[in-house]
């Protein structure tokens, strides 16, 4: 058995169904981001994405999942919005060969710096032929070995200077940078299903 499908029977057992997608709009702003697998050479691999540096955009050139805010008049509910944003960030349609397995915690930035919002993260296996295509939002897209995230685990940190001062967020080492905030954190939800 390949090390996607035991992941998948795994997160099976393991990950919320999905529920609970309804979009809110007068309670909280919100988003969706897809955790995207796929099976390259045996072994199981996510997607990060690295946003574009862009003015006014409070994670510009962080590394991330694709995904977005809710836009009420295109999205029924937050998978659409996963969906949608996915395929607007890097062209892969979730929806056309890829299959959505469930949900992993609603997760909020910690940091009151940034703006108010909930984000919901789906958890998707890529469909079988993909090809990534970027849109302005996104600088680049490389995928990880979900055994190296666990094998390594959250082994590296995250600077930041703010003055004199140099704040470190715990991370997982990647060929991209240290994945680490809201990002490492959903990693985090994801891999303990896995334990």
């Amino acid at each position: 058995m390949s090390e996607l499908e035991q992941i998948r029977r795994r997160l099976s057992e393991r990950l919320t169904p999905l529920q609970g997608l309804e979009i809110e709009p007068d309670r909280i702003p919100q988003a969706a981001v897809a955790l995207i697998l796929r099976e390259d050479q045996e072994a199981a691999q996510l997607l990060i994405i690295k946003r574009a540096v862009r003015p006014g955009d409070h994670w510009s050139g962080h590394l991330a999942l694709p995904g977005g805010r809710v836009d009420s008049r295109q999205d029924s509910d937050l998978l659409a919005t996963a969906a949608r944003e996915t395929f607007e960030e890097v062209g892969i349609n979730l929806l056309d060969g890829g299959s959505f397995l469930g949900q992993l915690p609603i997760i909020a930035p910690n940091n009151p710096q940034l703006p108010r919002i909930e984000i919901m993260p789906f958890v998707a296996i890529a469909p079988v032929n993909l090809a990534i295509q970027l849109n302005c939002e996104v600088e680049t897209t490389f995928w990880v070995s979900v055994n190296q995230l666990k094998r390594l685990g959250r082994s590296t940190e995250f600077r930041m200077n703010f003055g004199e001062i140099v704040k470190k967020w715990p991370a997982y080492p990647s060929e991209g940078g240290p994945i680490w905030g809201i990002t490492e954190r959903i990693l985090t939800d994801f891999l303990v299903l896995l334990d």
